[in-house]
């Protein structure tokens, strides 16, 4: 199945990368304001349920990162245009060097530039890395991958798909299966080490970043 494709779609890639995508949301989550890096899902829900109750400070914190995730994403497909197949190399080096920077702040440093900074990294990560053997996933979210493993299990058990759905419900399968394990990693790591941390997702991203040169 892996003929032809693209280095970035590799699983190993994908596994990595959802891994650190889940770990920085625990990270923010729990270090950096109850605030989401990756998941603006999230965010729009706390923005509108502390608008709702009033809650200003606190609906005002999810805007940030809301702003930076956009902005990463328009920006990301001016790098794909003027990159090409290097973007995928490009995203992960910045995310990489962000993370780094990350990880030498002092603990009592202030959320918001941590926040926003690895928000808008996240959409760079999100939007160069769209494909998993051929198949759309996302490496910072995990709902749609549920749901394609579902569809692609049901569909090779009942034999009403095409040759390889069971291979498809494997793959995402171990796509969010490492998504919680980073998550329940991010939680464990940040609790004990703080900003330094991001040492753990800077790792994962070099892997996927080796892979991807190979």
């Amino acid at each position: 199945m892996n003929e032809g494709r693209a280095p970035e779609e590799r699983v190993a890639v994908a596994a990595l990368l959802s891994g650190a995508g889940a770990f920085l949301d625990a990270f923010t989550w729990l270090a950096h304001g109850s605030v989401f890096a990756n998941a603006q899902t999230g965010n729009v829900v706390l923005l509108g349920l502390f608008a709702a109750e009033r809650k200003w400070p606190q609906a005002i914190a999810h805007v940030p990162p809301i702003a930076a995730f956009f902005c990463g994403v328009f920006l990301a497909q001016a790098l794909r245009v003027g990159a090409g197949h290097r973007a995928a190399r490009l995203s992960l080096a910045v995310e990489i060097l962000l993370l780094g920077a990350v990880a030498a702040l002092p603990r009592g440093f202030a959320d918001w530039p941590i926040v926003v900074g690895i928000a808008f990294v996240a959409a760079f990560q999100s939007s160069s890395f769209q494909k998993v053997e051929g198949a759309g996933y996302s490496s910072v979210m995990t709902t749609g991958n549920l749901r394609r493993a579902a569809e692609a299990l049901f569909a090779g058990v009942t034999g009403r798909g095409e040759d390889g759905a069971l291979r498809l419900a494997a793959v995402f399968g171990t796509v969010c299966v490492t998504f919680a394990l980073g998550a329940a990693l991010g939680a464990f790591c940040t609790a004990w080490f703080g900003n330094l941390a991001v040492l753990v997702p800077m790792g994962l991203l070099l892997g996927a970043m080796v892979l991807v040169w190979a």
